[in-house]
């Protein structure tokens, strides 16, 4: 069962958060899904977000099951298109409080 916020084609989980009190670091890693009405398709990737011991944020996009036998042109236009649709899910759920 798929839970976390539900704001039309795109939902955003937190599917694991870790802190290290010592080090004032931490780790999370959220599951984000786009559904595409238009491509009748569902976009599932896992995008985690590390802070370190000085507040720095780094953002890592894991990109898993991407299609093979693709020319570079369309693997380019593949990669274009996730990111898009990871950004719309992201902005879905992160623009408003």
């Amino acid at each position: 069962m798929w839970r976390g916020t539900n704001r039309g084609s795109s939902q955003m989980i937190l599917t694991s958060y870790e802190f290290d009190h010592e080090g004032k670091k931490s780790r999370a890693v959220y599951l984000v899904r786009h559904h595409s009405k238009v491509k009748e398709t569902t976009l599932e990737q896992k995008v985690t977000v590390e802070r370190d011991a000085f507040g720095r944020f780094t953002p890592l996009v894991e990109l898993t099951d991407f299609p093979g036998g693709l020319s570079e042109r369309e693997s380019m236009l593949k990669l274009a298109d996730w990111l898009h649709r990871l950004g719309v899910a992201i902005e879905d759920n992160w623009s408003t409080p």
